[in-house]
């Protein structure tokens, strides 16, 4: 006959036999994800990495693009492989990647334009809070007010003086509505309490040709497309639009020293991945852009397009993406630009 005892033993342990295996089964099951995601991370990347680019070869962006790419491609042993997606203002480029398998092998490379497209374009439902996770910002350069040096003014003094004499008929060039160059000027119209017409054109290069001749008075250029125009003297460089004084240009003052407290507009660069993109993987990523951003050769690069590195932590960068984006915003209403 079975002893009561040894049965009653023998239920407690098959008990907690079963109880374990419940605990296991379950923690396994809600821990599957996580660890899918470690498993991805461990191995990444496994294949090239597609990195969009919402311009056309040979642009700024496209150019930091292609130098983070290759030296991404060094340090994570995967081709980095660079892919134009010009069209729509860029937001096609924008909405693939947004829709795109949040795996790490379709990221986003863009300036500060990835904060203004969702102003311009609203019915295209991008947010950029939702849809994406900045990875890191790489780099920002200012903007520098430059005119002919045929024009007459010398300093930012003198061109506002001359702005004013000339009212309504005061022009200006931009590389076309809602880019940097456009939203600068709007700024910096806004601030200056002048009356004036923007003119859009095709891109930054038949801007400064504008200004360049003479028949647009000012330009809001990037530090470097402008250098060599300042260098041969065929444009002068009154004022740079950022906090401080660009290194390239050391001897032209910022817009804030010369009477507009707080004026900071500077054109900046990120790298992004889709929303819920493995953290492990967005890690990855901004460990190594930094670790890309600190290499001599890329320093001195970025030196030569008048630009800095910025190297940011992803939580830095999604909050820095999203300052810019109300900030921008404001600009936009203010200035009533046009939207889509």
């Amino acid at each position: 006959m079975p002893d009561p005892q040894k049965s009653i033993a023998c239920g407690d342990q098959s008990e907690e036999i079963v109880n374990k295996a419940i605990c296991y089964v379950l923690t396994a099951v809600l821990g599957c994800g996580a660890m899918h995601a470690f498993a991805q991370a461990d191995k990444y990347p496994g294949k090239p990495v597609r990195l969009v680019m919402p311009f056309t070869a040979g642009t700024q962006t496209d150019v930091l693009a292609r130098m983070m790419g290759q030296k991404l491609t060094e340090s994570l042993g995967k081709q980095i492989v660079v892919d134009n997606r010009s069209g729509a203002g860029g937001m096609l480029a924008m909405q693939m990647v947004a829709n795109s398998i949040p795996d790490g092998y379709t990221l986003f490379f863009d300036s500060s334009a990835f904060s203004i497209r969702p102003h311009l374009y609203p019915k295209a439902n991008m947010d950029i809070a939702r849809d994406f996770q900045v990875i890191s910002l790489v780099a920002s350069t200012p903007h520098v007010l430059v005119v002919s040096s045929q024009l007459g003014p010398k300093t930012l003094k003198d061109f506002l003086d001359f702005a004013r004499r000339k009212g309504d008929l005061f022009n200006w060039s931009h590389a076309g509505v809602g880019t940097s160059t456009h939203l600068v000027g709007e700024m910096f119209m806004q601030e200056a309490k002048l009356k004036n017409t923007g003119i859009p054109f095709r891109g930054a290069p038949e801007a400064m040709i504008e200004a360049i001749a003479m028949r647009s008075s000012i330009f809001f250029a990037a530090v470097g497309q402008a250098l060599p125009f300042i260098q041969d003297g065929r444009v002068i460089g009154l004022a740079v639009t950022s906090k401080e004084r660009s290194p390239v240009l050391p001897n032209v003052p910022t817009v804030a020293e010369l009477g507009m407290p707080g004026f900071d507009y500077e054109v900046w660069f990120a790298i992004a991945a889709p929303a819920k993109t493995p953290k492990a993987i967005i890690t990855i990523l901004s460990t190594e852009v930094r670790r890309a951003l600190g290499l001599p050769d890329v320093k001195t690069a970025l030196e030569t397009m008048g630009a800095v590195g910025r190297p940011t932590t992803p939580e830095e960068a999604q909050a820095y993406a999203l300052k810019q984006y109300e900030a921008l915003g404001q600009i936009i209403k203010t200035a009533k630009v046009p939207i889509n």
